[in-house]
């Protein structure tokens, strides 16, 4: 005897309500083809379901032994189909990525759409944010995943580095005018856009001991890389940004001069040493490498060789 989930699934609701036609609307089928399939199931069990009135149904003995099996025959019959649509559509759930802009609007963007394709069942939240926040979320587990410079409490962190980035100064060429490399007199001369204290560009020049911490002191203070590039856009000012920064899609037309003596920063993935990833994180992870490789980005920037975790700020 072969018992199909049709026919379990029109045996429950029917039993479950006892009312032809609410069951037949909750099956959306007509009354009567509603009542031939219960009549085709009676005979091929050999026995006979329910006791029939005008209005309404009710169980027989036989009706009533088999509705717990029934029940449980077509939950289970239920939940491995569920299973089997959710290995056939990918993984599910969801991940928290903290991330800078520059990142954020070159590889994150271009990965985003594949990843989405891939994967339509993960949601992705990301939050937009200045390496320091950045390090932060990540250590105080508010995010899955940080990608930027490591500052702050880096102690329970992984940190794989993604790329390396020369920090220089992005200019209008119409209306500023640099010449390469840069001297110290040409910088003293320039309307510098000022970095916030807390930015992985400002914590890596004053690492270095770098005289631009001072001369960008007294320029108009500008937390956003989107504001800077547009502020560059218009000669209202040159942002000092790295090579990544430079790859942003609003920097186009814009030049970027690398500093002399070279003041790089590394970008870095960020994850939690004691937390373990979910597949959306690691999905996701999977997904920025491969956009990262085939990512237009500034030809100053180097992608990492894969090497051991570490956590460093620059140096």
């Amino acid at each position: 005897m072969n018992l199909s989930q049709r026919q379990l699934r029109l045996f429950v609701v029917c039993a479950e309500r006892l009312n032809l036609s609410r069951a037949a609307e909750a099956l959306h089928l007509s009354q009567p083809a509603l009542t031939r399939a219960l009549q085709e199931f009676e005979s091929q069990l050999g026995v006979t379901l329910f006791h029939r009135s005008t209005r309404r149904i009710s169980l027989t003995a036989d009706g009533e032994r088999l509705l717990p099996q029934a029940q449980r025959l077509l939950h289970d019959l239920e939940h491995l189909a569920g299973e089997a649509r959710e290995r056939a559509a990918g993984i599910s759930g969801q991940v928290q990525l903290a991330v800078g802009q520059a990142f954020g609007c070159t590889v994150l963007a271009q990965a985003l759409r594949p990843f989405a394709a891939s994967h339509p069942r993960v949601r992705v939240t990301v939050v937009d944010a200045n390496s320091a926040e950045i390090t932060r979320r990540v250590a105080e587990a508010q995010a899955d995943l940080g990608i930027g410079t490591p500052l702050g409490d880096v102690e329970r962190l992984d940190c794989q580095p993604l790329l390396h980035a020369p920090i220089g100064v992005l200019h209008h060429p119409a209306l500023i005018r640099l010449r390469a490399p840069l001297t110290a007199a040409q910088l003293e001369a320039l309307p510098l856009l000022k970095e916030p204290e807390d930015t992985s560009i400002a914590q890596a020049l004053r690492a270095r001991g770098s005289g631009l911490v001072a001369r960008m002191a007294g320029g108009t203070e500008v937390s956003s890389l989107a504001l800077q590039l547009a502020f560059a856009q218009a000669g209202a000012g040159v942002a000092v940004v790295s090579a990544l920064g430079a790859s942003h899609p609003a920097a186009a037309g814009l030049r970027f001069v690398p500093l002399q003596p070279p003041v790089e920063r590394t970008v870095f993935l960020m994850r939690r040493r004691d937390r373990v990833l979910a597949p959306p994180a690691l999905a996701l992870i999977e997904a920025l490498r491969a956009a990262l490789e085939g990512a237009t980005l500034h030809r100053a920037v180097r992608r990492a060789v894969h090497s051991k975790p570490e956590c460093a700020a620059e140096n």
